[in-house]
């Protein structure tokens, strides 16, 4: 089995534990793997509540930052025009 990133496994562990799901190291491991390597796969119910949940996160993360963004380009434009 190829490796994951220790970032990622802290990072997922964390997410993980907020929405009250725990699990060993061991299927942690399983599961991100499933989740980097084989992007396609969807027979393990864990797994796709590991995905859903893992894929809500990344999403809220992206509105943030894109909300940041939007409010230094507008910042911008305004300062720009006055």
């Amino acid at each position: 089995m190829r490796n994951v990133n220790n970032t990622y496994l802290n990072q997922a562990k964390v997410i993980l534990n907020d929405n009250k799901i725990n699990v060993s190291n061991k299927r942690l491991r399983r599961l991100a793997y499933l989740d980097v390597h084989q992007l396609n796969y969807n027979l393990f119910s864990l797994y796709n509540i590991y995905k859903k949940i893992i894929t809500k996160d990344a999403a809220n993360n992206q509105i943030v930052v894109l909300l940041i963004a939007l409010t230094i380009l507008f910042t911008l434009a305004y300062l720009l025009l006055v």
